[in-house]
């Protein structure tokens, strides 16, 4: 702390600094491999390409239920958060983050986001559903569509998935008023296909599933990003060092930034603006060697 009382954080200074000498090293404007969805670095390979244009078209055909699903890492947030972008100005939306709650926590947390009540409203369920109908009639007739998307779906209590499903009966005699989007990682898929849920899986028209990208992807995916960044087509991995690193991260989006990241910073520190196969094994050992062989990859992907 300085006389003045102000609290200095060293650490933080060394880190900036690093991350500024970093992207200087390699010319580039931003960090290519961070952790957060960012729309503005998403790779559209084939899977999830066609993973936008399922989505696309469920919200545009007003479908009702959607469900997407896929690995953890696997860029389901990224794509979304793409999808919300490309649509800011045509659709309305909620993005429930952290559905482990109750119905009318949820419900509440919607109606905000839409600014229809106040958090601290005090409204019965009654009134809520009333204020909520009316919103969404009067979109309907701006013919604006309405979303809400449950990330992280699979965390939501079974009891309030069922009054989730009450709200797809919002409607009128050609349309739906609500659209919903479930995203969620693969045991999403085996809770919705339990026979307590016979009559919400079979309101979902639209549903897919995010595989791992293939090898080829990869490569592309971490040039993508480096391009984005700055890069300007310059090659800073080689074949070899994508390879090792889909070897690694199986394809997975998360885990293919955080090598990348790792053997970037290795390279900057050893002063190599090239990138090998054998850099990138070395920092993978060291992964390794931290966190087990076993567990590196869970405990990166739950973590990260």
């Amino acid at each position: 702390m300085t006389e003045d009382g102000k609290v200095v954080c060293r650490d933080c200074d060394l880190t900036f600094n690093i991350l500024k000498m970093y992207k200087k090293f390699y010319d580039l404007k931003e960090n290519p491999f961070n952790l957060t969805p960012d729309p503005d670095f998403i790779y559209l390979g084939k899977v999830h390409q066609k993973a936008l244009a399922y989505l696309t078209y469920g919200l545009e055909a007003r479908k009702g239920f959607i469900q997407l699903t896929g690995d953890i890492g696997s860029g389901k947030t990224t794509l979304l958060k793409s999808l919300l972008m490309r649509n800011r100005n045509k659709i309305k939306s909620a993005f429930i983050v952290n559905p482990k709650a109750t119905f009318e926590q949820l419900f509440r947390m919607i109606l905000y986001q839409f600014s229809v009540i106040e958090l601290e409203a005090d409204y019965t369920k009654d009134v809520l559903l009333g204020k909520f109908y009316d919103y969404l009639m009067e979109q309907s007739k701006q013919n604006c569509p309405v979303v809400v998307i449950f990330d992280e779906a699979q965390n939501i209590d079974i009891s309030v998935l069922e009054e989730i499903r009450m709200l797809s009966n919002l409607e009128t005699e050609k349309i739906k008023l609500l659209q919903m989007i479930f995203v969620g990682q693969p045991e999403l898929r085996k809770t919705l296909l339990l026979p307590k849920f016979r009559q919400l899986k079979q309101r979902i028209s639209v549903a897919f599933h995010i595989t791992p990208l293939s090898r080829e992807d990869t490569e592309a995916y971490i040039n993508h990003r480096l391009n984005v960044a700055g890069a300007n087509g310059k090659k800073i991995f080689t074949k070899s060092a994508c390879t090792e690193i889909y070897s690694y991260s199986s394809g997975i989006p998360r885990l293919i930034n955080i090598v990348s990241d790792a053997t970037m910073l290795a390279g900057y520190v050893g002063e190599k603006e090239v990138l090998n196969g054998d850099i990138v094994k070395e920092v993978i050992n060291e992964l390794i060697e931290d966190l087990g062989q076993n567990s590196q990859q869970d405990e990166f992907l739950s973590t990260a």
